[in-house]
């Protein structure tokens, strides 16, 4: 029995070294695929002035799943938004062809993995040609792309609740909950700054989104991406801000 222990806890302990290792989210990352069976924001007396936007994700066997958003910010820095209203499938062909439930994807641009600064389908058309769209380009003007805009306490949610109403299927990215069955971190997590609390979670390829499909009478597919406004777009191959 004792022999037993001791062999589970280091493969436990060698497991979750490897996926800090190979990944900078502790317990690794995901899409949770399904329909969408309630929704709503934690009351303020749960988690102070900002709370985490809930979905509760149903698969087509009936398991249940919970993920929890950052819409709202509960510190001086805010969060910044934008949303794509029609995705070029051809893009995302990888993720909206597979079955419902939580999937563990690689950080990689093979596996359906998301990455804001990377992902050549999170780009507006007209900037598709230029390989590295950043804020500073944004800032000059090189090109016309979508803005990122700073969250009220209020937009955040009333657009996610506009992108909820009559969705058919939703594909949350993000980090899987240690304890229970759900999503965390659906957020973009990579350039933090260096020596922030967070910046140890920085890697590529890792960013969470929320992404809804939506059938007749106008089949489409559309996202919304969050980050925090301290965030760099500028990032090395770890993540790390340039």
């Amino acid at each position: 029995m004792i022999l037993w222990f001791v062999v589970w806890y280091a493969y436990t302990y060698i497991y979750k070294r490897l996926i800090q290792i190979l990944m900078p989210l502790h317990d690794g990352y995901a899409v949770l695929i399904g329909k969408v069976k309630e929704h709503h924001i934690d009351d303020p007396d749960h988690e102070g002035r900002w709370p985490h936007y809930h979905i509760e994700v149903e698969t087509s066997n009936g398991d249940l799943f919970d993920s929890a958003i950052n819409l709202k910010s509960r510190t001086e820095i805010k969060v910044q938004y934008r949303d794509f209203r029609n995705l070029d499938r051809s893009f995302f062909n990888n993720i909206v062809s597979i079955p419902d439930g939580l999937h563990r994807l690689a950080s990689n641009s093979q596996s359906g993995a998301l990455d804001i600064v990377r992902h050549k389908g999170l780009k507006d058309p007209i900037c598709s040609a230029h390989q590295n769209v950043t804020t500073s380009d944004l800032d000059e003007h090189r090109c016309n792309c979508t803005q990122w805009w700073l969250e009220n306490g209020i937009n955040t949610v009333k657009l996610m609740q506009f992108y909820l109403d009559s969705v058919d299927r939703v594909y949350i990215f993000g980090e899987p909950y240690r304890n229970g069955r759900g999503l965390h971190n659906v957020h973009m997590t990579q350039g933090d700054p260096r020596g922030s609390e967070f910046a140890n979670e920085d890697g590529i390829w890792q960013d969470g989104a929320v992404m809804f499909e939506y059938g007749e009478p106008e089949p489409h597919i559309s996202i919304l991406l969050t980050k925090f406004e301290t965030q760099s777009f500028k990032t090395d191959q770890n993540g790390l801000p340039l």
